[in-house]
């Protein structure tokens, strides 16, 4: 080996430990993502009011019933469909067994479209567990498509928030513009949601001009 072939050594050398490092970084979010992750930390956790109202993705078998005991849920408000096959849906059905908790059933469509109706039963059993000073848990798969629809509809028509408000919250829990289908359908069904929950008597009167979500 010459002196001259040592520089290209050293090159070589330090590139493919540039290489490993960087291999070994990408690994180790993808085990932390797709692994670990969701078994340490609630999915997508977020509070909606201290105390008494709360959102999440699934929550995972291992986290599932401390988190509940922890934020002392006594309803739940999934807006997925029925899985038997589901280890995290299966964990939860048990876990509201054992503590006790009302688990309430509305299911939409993954993007956040569906039965407006199952929506209005969503807001109106946020606002009776409000109400009651029950804390009450909404959650979809990620917590962030239909469970943002339902608490976009909670802060526009309950709440009465500001649009810039609840757009921002829905940006914050992973909802993206690219995701046209769920504004517009909060758009579209603003109206006819407001008249059902006032006929629900959970809200007194259908707001008027009717709150519209704009990407901002």
């Amino acid at each position: 080996m010459t002196r001259a072939t040592l520089p290209k050594l050293s090159r070589r050398l330090a590139w493919l430990i540039i290489a490993s490092s960087v291999l070994a970084v990408g690994t180790g979010v993808w085990i932390w993502k797709e692994v670990i992750e969701d078994r340490v930390i609630p999915k997508r956790w977020g509070v909606v009011e201290d105390g008494t109202i709360y959102r999440s993705g699934q929550l995972h078998s291992y986290l599932v019933e401390k988190t509940l005991k922890r934020y002392r849920i006594a309803t739940i408000v999934s807006l997925t469909f029925d899985d038997p096959n589901d280890k995290n849906q299966q964990a939860e059905h048990r876990a509201a067994a054992n503590l006790g908790i009302d688990l309430q059933r509305y299911p939409l469509s993954g993007n956040g479209t569906g039965d407006i109706h199952n929506y209005a039963k969503a807001v109106a059993a946020i606002v009776r567990s409000r109400g009651s000073g029950r804390p009450v848990l909404v959650h979809c798969a990620a917590g962030s498509q239909r469970t943002g629809g339902a608490i976009a509809f909670y802060r526009l028509l309950v709440e009465r928030r500001p649009t810039s408000f609840v757009y921002r919250e829905l940006r914050r829990y992973g909802w993206k513009p690219s995701n046209r289908a769920l504004l517009d359908y909060v758009n579209g069904h603003m109206a006819e949601l407001a008249q059902v929950l006032v006929e629900m008597d959970v809200i007194k009167d259908v707001p008027t001009p009717l709150p519209v979500l704009v990407s901002q």
